[in-house]
């Protein structure tokens, strides 16, 4: 990256996008330590030496939960757009949610300088012609799924596959194997870990039918004991409430979600990156996501893969139950999570599956990977342009 613009744009919107922009940041700076970035991100992107052009802390870039902010969006636009014209950065690089970063990516098109999209929005499971905006505002998609790539090649759109850079975090961060065993203590029955998601909304919709679940598993199962992951230390009155007098022996832990899983017997869960952690362990699971019935009108018609679990769509089947629902299933859940405990056949082949897909996928280096494909675009496109 010696010869080329040395200024580089990144934007990000929510903590796990801060996390993987962060390591790529750091893989960009081991290949040309005078790379300089500017910016959206959070707290890791800062420490990683993001020259923040507006606090993105506390907001999220996903316009549905931003509805009363759009004014402060679209000026935060503005501002990233002067910054494109004033300095001229050697690229563009956008970390997931199209709804703001494509704002972003037209603006920089417009400017000539080069956009790569790396962590691409999930448009092939909701809204697969998108690939066309993809292929028109974006010179590189840098995708962490297999199956991605044949979406975008088949669409036209350049694309890399890089592997998902949530290995390389689990590789870098560990286990810590003293607090599995504590979780673990005392040793008799089974322990169920609910993992309701990241957001306030994904809580609020899921943890109280994960637990009125727990009542009937516990009926089932009277040995069993639960785990409730509090991801963000900032949500843990609202589960502290939303648990209180349950009627079943819990244990609410704040972080420390590898542990959690890893001390587990099976985990319940919100369908996301998360359910890649637990796959990662080789721990069986259900997946639920919950929405209103107005949702669920408005997006079924859209959807245009069976499966809303990355680990089903990745396998390219059900290996784990999993079921989008509108409407308190706790009935199901609770059957689900007796058979996954008790039936040792079905266990073992939901293991099994699970395995197969790690073994493909699980590899650490994606952030290096990533980071010196897009050193290669920087040098191929400088060199072309003199």
């Amino acid at each position: 990256m010696a010869e080329t613009n040395k200024k580089i744009f990144i934007s990000a919107g929510e903590s796990s996008g801060d996390i993987h922009g962060a390591n790529l940041m750091h893989c960009l700076l081991e290949r040309d330590p005078g790379v300089t970035f500017y910016g959206l991100g959070k707290e890791k992107m800062r420490q990683a030496g993001l020259h923040s052009l507006h606090d993105m802390s506390k907001k999220s870039l996903m316009w549905l939960h931003a509805l009363t902010e759009i004014s402060t969006f679209w000026k935060i636009k503005k501002e990233c757009v002067s910054f494109f014209r004033r300095e001229r950065p050697g690229v563009v690089i956008l970390i997931d949610y199209c709804g703001f970063n494509f704002h972003l990516a037209r603006a920089a098109k417009k400017l000539g300088i080069p956009v790569v999209y790396y962590v691409c929005p999930q448009i092939w499971a909701h809204g697969p012609w998108r690939a066309k905006k993809m292929k028109k505002l974006v010179d590189k998609v840098i995708v962490i799924y297999p199956f991605e790539k044949a979406f975008y090649d088949k669409a036209g759109v350049p694309t890399f596959y890089a592997g998902h850079p949530l290995f390389d975090e689990i590789s870098k961060i560990g286990v810590n194997e003293d607090m599995v065993s504590r979780l673990m203590k005392p040793e008799a029955g089974c322990i169920i870990s609910f993992l309701p998601g990241s957001r306030k909304q994904e809580i609020v919709r899921l943890l109280p039918m994960f637990l009125r679940s727990a009542l009937l598993i516990k009926q089932a199962i009277p040995s069993v004991r639960f785990i409730i992951s509090c991801n963000d230390a900032h949500h843990l009155d609202l589960i502290t409430a939303l648990a209180k007098d349950v009627g079943v022996p819990y244990q609410i832990v704040v972080g420390n979600a590898h542990e959690i899983i890893k001390a587990s017997d099976l985990c319940m869960a919100s369908a996301g990156t998360v359910t890649l952690q637990i796959a990662y362990f080789r721990k069986p699971m259900i997946i639920a996501y919950k929405i209103s019935l107005f949702g669920c009108f408005v997006v079924k018609p859209f959807l245009t893969t069976p499966y809303i679990g990355l680990v089903n769509r990745l396998a390219g089947k059900m290996i784990v139950p999993e079921r989008l629902m509108y409407r308190d299933n706790a009935g199901w859940l609770s059957r689900q999570a007796i058979q996954l405990t008790s039936d040792e056949r079905k266990r073992s082949d939901c293991v099994r599956e699970l395995s197969a897909i790690m073994e493909q996928i699980a590899k650490p280096g994606a952030s290096a990977r990533a980071a010196e494909e897009i050193a290669t675009l920087l040098r191929h496109y400088y060199h072309d342009d003199k």
